[in-house]
């Protein structure tokens, strides 16, 4: 059954998210990000008019839109008018800012389109600065509280986060943020791993290595979520281990990413905009991974790019993954006894076909992969 089909019968949307680069040119030149990393093969570019016009028409295929990419969405001019046709097609809007450019888009961020502005925030005042060029967190947070402000005052749906970026150097800083950030009046909190590394400085800078957080950072988030409490903040903290996964947090069964360029992928980070190879970082040093992407906007519509044989070729690994973790799911029926005796059974086989079915190639010593 081709997914149109499915789609026609269940009456279902397939991706739970689509992520749409609307640019990857920024107002910062973060230390953190793969653009501090790779300046000579960076492609800065803006999705066009024409791309948006062929995407457009399949937007129904996704519960939720998140315009931003690897730039700084709120630089594209047709943001505004995006919004609103994603959400004209059903769909929940978000985005992601470093909030240089929020009091500019202020008024039409308040026109009930845009469910949730997610503002990327780094360390205490020094560290945010250090890592993200010079940018202030005190400046972000006022922005940011006056947007949720206004929003709550207006009684319009808007959740505006706070998206701390972890690691080794501002996981101190954590717990005086999220006091910042309840402060501010945000919405929520939520701490994510430095999971894309382009440089081995960014590797250094994560706050894990290998299976599990580095020495100290356990204690910074214990700490984050007490304050948080107290403050009534919600919170949401980061992996604290690696584990064996399905599917990464991107699940590509039901994800997928669309480039400034109108390219569709599995998910960010295996489409950098840069010339060549994605360098990937480990404790043991460089891997180069070829960009994965089933096709372009120029060629083909996002239904037909999801129901391809690139597509179907790269999900294969992650359906029988699924379903091995259905069956062994499935055996926990029956009586008690008889559970107990087939777990052992069961478990065996889930793990034989987990590994024989293991994550694609080019999703290899990522950080999303194994759990991070």
């Amino acid at each position: 059954m081709s997914l149109r089909e499915w789609i026609r019968r269940r009456g279902a949307r397939p991706l739970r998210a689509l992520q749409v680069e609307v640019t990857s040119r920024c107002t910062r030149r973060c230390t953190v990000c793969p653009r501090a990393a790779v300046p000579e093969t960076w492609r800065d570019g803006d999705l066009t008019a024409v791309l948006w016009r062929i995407l457009a028409r399949d937007l129904h295929l996704a519960e939720h839109v998140h315009l931003q990419g690897w730039g700084e969405p709120l630089l594209h001019r047709s943001l505004p008018d995006w919004v609103v046709e994603a959400r004209r097609a059903g769909c929940s809007v978000g985005l992601t800012t470093n909030g240089d450019l929020l009091g500019k888009a202020e008024d039409w961020l308040l026109c009930g389109d845009v469910s949730q502005v997610d503002l990327s925030l780094a360390g205490d005042e020094a560290q945010h600065a250090a890592l993200r060029d010079g940018s202030s967190l005190a400046a972000v947070l006022a922005a940011g509280g006056r947007l949720q402000r206004r929003a709550r005052e207006r009684r319009i749906p808007l959740r505006v986060l706070g998206s701390y970026l972890l690691t080794r150097e501002n996981a101190a800083d954590l717990p005086q943020v999220v006091r910042a950030v309840a402060a501010a009046g945000l919405s929520e909190l939520f701490v994510i791993h430095l999971d894309c590394r382009t440089s081995s400085y960014q590797e250094e800078r994560s706050a894990f290595a290998g299976n599990a957080l580095r020495e100290g950072i356990a204690t910074h988030l214990d700490a984050a979520e007490q304050v948080a409490r107290a403050c009534g903040l919600r919170y949401r903290g980061p992996p604290r281990a690696a584990e064996e996964l399905i599917a990464c947090a991107l699940d590509p069964l039901r994800f997928a990413f669309v480039g400034w360029d109108g390219r569709v992928a599995p998910c960010v980070n295996l489409l950098l905009p840069v010339g060549g190879a994605i360098p990937r970082w480990t404790a043991t040093g460089m891997v180069e991974v070829p960009p994965v992407w089933y096709g372009g906007l120029a060629d083909a519509r996002l239904a037909d790019l999801l129901d391809s044989i690139a597509r179907l070729n790269f999900l294969s690994p992650f359906q029988a993954r699924r379903a091995a973790e259905r069956r062994f799911l499935g055996s926990f029926t029956g009586s008690w006894i008889g559970r107990l005796r087939g777990l052992e059974e069961a478990d065996r086989r889930r793990s034989a076909a987990l590994a024989a079915n293991p994550f694609p190639d080019a999703c290899s010593a990522c950080p999303k992969a194994a759990g991070w």
